[in-house]
């Protein structure tokens, strides 16, 4: 008996590993067109002036912009991005290593009177100045700097994972998978689990380390979208190889037509809200994100393997996916 529980989960879980791939593919191919990082970088830098280097000018955003501008444009930013500094603008860097950030603002310090009173203030707390050592000045900045963008972090997370929800969604209304509805069929069908489980085993094998394809350094942006693209089809292609009933090939049964209208509308009701149910369930799943499943899957495999060594009656030996590995990430 629990074999086949076993296989029904493989299956599910499959669905939402190769849903939620494509779905942090293709967050990652909108990230190169939109660029949303960068700029939710630029608001925690302008929170971070706004509300410590320029606190003796609070409220005023002419003058944080200002320091945002100056921040943007010293020789130890610039070099990260292309261009001139745009308020906004869709080159800017997505990411600012801790290090880079204190040499800028230390440098600002030297030539503007504001930078230097607002870090005196803020080394003040660690019993530092600007008189103090150099490399206890930059750690003490440095970590400050981290610290803060462990909030722009959570801005990014919590907006990935609305997309994530939205691409789910539409996702499994494309394909009408239907959580419930795959629930009721892996668990009737044998045939179909064992064919799932094979298709599991080679989807398991084949899913890299990294989802992010433009994660390396060193691609240029048309790289990064030929390879998310290719990335993003291998991913849908995988679909139509698991034997799942997905897709819409029309109703799976007739409305009672005859009915009396208590029962038509418990025809209609029931079906529908089930249906919603489980296209929600299926974009929920998508959410927890590919590494979840990736590793849920490998467990899963492996607690079919013991059974199996343990001589429980069931499905034909598979080979088992590679263990451990680093869990595609969104």
């Amino acid at each position: 008996m629990l074999l086949p529980l076993i296989d029904v989960l493989i299956g599910l879980t499959v669905v939402y590993l190769v849903l939620a791939t494509a779905a942090s593919t293709a967050v990652d191919f909108a990230e190169v067109w939109l660029r949303r990082r960068g700029r939710l970088l630029e608001q925690g830098i302008t929170e971070i002036f706004s509300k410590t280097l320029a606190v003796s000018r609070e409220g005023d955003a002419a003058a944080t912009a200002a320091l945002v501008e100056a921040f943007y444009s010293s020789p130890y930013i610039s070099s990260l991005y292309e261009g001139h500094y745009q308020p906004g603008g869709p080159l800017l860097p997505s990411a600012i290593p801790p290090h880079r950030f204190a040499g800028a603002v230390l440098a600002l310090a030297r030539e503007n009177e504001t930078f230097k009173t607002s870090v005196n203030r803020m080394l003040k707390v660690a019993g530092l100045s600007l008189d103090s050592p150099r490399a206890e000045v930059e750690a003490v900045i440095a970590t400050y700097f981290t610290e803060s963008m462990d909030r722009v972090t959570g801005w990014y997370r919590r907006h990935v994972q609305k997309v994530l929800f939205a691409l789910g969604l539409a996702s499994a209304v494309l394909l009408n998978a239907d959580t419930l509805q795959l629930l009721k069929v892996l668990s009737q069908s044998p045939e179909v689990r064992e064919k799932v489980v094979l298709a599991a085993v080679e989807v398991a094998r084949e899913q890299p380390a990294e989802v992010a394809a433009c994660a390396g350094s060193g691609r240029t942006s048309e790289a990064c979208e030929q390879a998310l693209a290719d990335r993003l089809g291998q991913q849908l292609s995988v679909v139509g190889a698991l034997g799942l009933p997905l897709g819409w090939d029309g109703p799976n049964g007739q409305l009672c037509a005859s009915c009396r209208p208590q029962d038509r509308w418990t025809a209609w009701v029931l079906p529908v809200t089930g249906k919603l149910a489980g296209l929600l369930l299926t974009a929920l799943a998508t959410t927890l994100g590919a590494p979840f499943w990736f590793d849920l899957l490998n467990k899963l495999f492996a607690a079919r393997d013991l059974l199996r060594r343990k001589g429980q009656p069931a499905a034909p030996a598979v080979p088992a996916p590679p263990s451990g590995g680093t869990a595609p990430g969104t």
